[in-house]
């Protein structure tokens, strides 16, 4: 079982994760950071990461996984962009199950963050509005509502990883949680990356329709969903059951 790290290890572990990933943006032209630009750009810069990634032969799989578990961990990466990646360099099949090897390892490691950083958390970042947000969310033992916040589009689930990481929640029941939940939106947004990789703009118009169908919806109302899923993870006081 993974201890709790006191403030001090803490501090310096997120000290030393930030100095290297500062480091990594100061070196001009190396992988990470000519990555980011272009998934920033994935409409004009696409062919020139997909040539790049695709020149790795075998290994370009194993890249594209490194940067969708990147991409959870580190927060200056978009998501759907990576996504959509995965599908425009391998296609619709290969990129979904390479995006959810990535995703999932990148969850987990966001997940084994949390657990290393209760303490250090906790007590920093206690009056945060995205703590108070979901901290009773993940403190309730109720893992439906958890799963669900997965499936919703637009979610920050990333941080997610992290407040779950602090949480009572088992490890298998996490990645189960985070594997399925992720599935339905790396599946479109890989149909969306194949789509384009060949050419079909018809179709993926058609897909980009059905996504914002979804996806808008849920940013629009996610305050209300997530009252809704607040109301469903808050136990009844003692006065609203009608007992003494």
């Amino acid at each position: 079982m993974i201890r709790r790290l006191t403030r001090p290890w803490a501090a310096l572990i997120l000290l030393l994760v930030g100095a290297a990933v500062t480091a990594l943006y100061l070196i001009p032209d190396n992988f990470l950071a000519l990555t980011v630009a272009q998934l920033q750009d994935l409409p004009g810069q696409g062919a020139a990461l997909r040539a790049r990634i695709l020149a790795h032969g075998p290994l370009a799989p194993l890249l594209f996984i490194l940067i969708q578990a990147a991409q959870v961990v580190v927060a200056p990466i978009p998501g759907e962009a990576s996504g959509i990646l995965g599908g425009y360099l391998f296609g619709t099949w290969p990129g979904f199950l390479y995006s959810s090897l990535g995703l999932t390892l990148g969850s987990a490691l966001a997940f084994a963050g949390g657990r290393l950083l209760t303490a250090f958390f906790s007590q920093h970042f206690r009056d945060t509005s995205i703590y108070h947000r979901f901290n009773h969310l993940i403190s309730q033992g109720d893992f439906v509502v958890p799963f669900v916040l997965f499936l919703l589009p637009g979610f920050p689930k990333d941080s997610l990883c992290y407040l779950l990481g602090m949480s009572t929640m088992p490890w298998p029941v996490y990645l189960f949680i985070t594997g399925v939940g992720r599935m339905p939106g790396t599946l479109l947004l890989s149909v969306q990356g194949a789509e384009a990789g060949a050419g079909n703009w018809l179709h993926l118009a058609g897909i980009t329709l059905v996504s914002l169908a979804l996806v808008v919806p849920c940013l629009l109302y996610r305050h209300r969903l997530l009252e809704l899923l607040s109301r469903r993870a808050s136990p009844l006081a003692p006065e609203d059951t009608g007992h003494e």
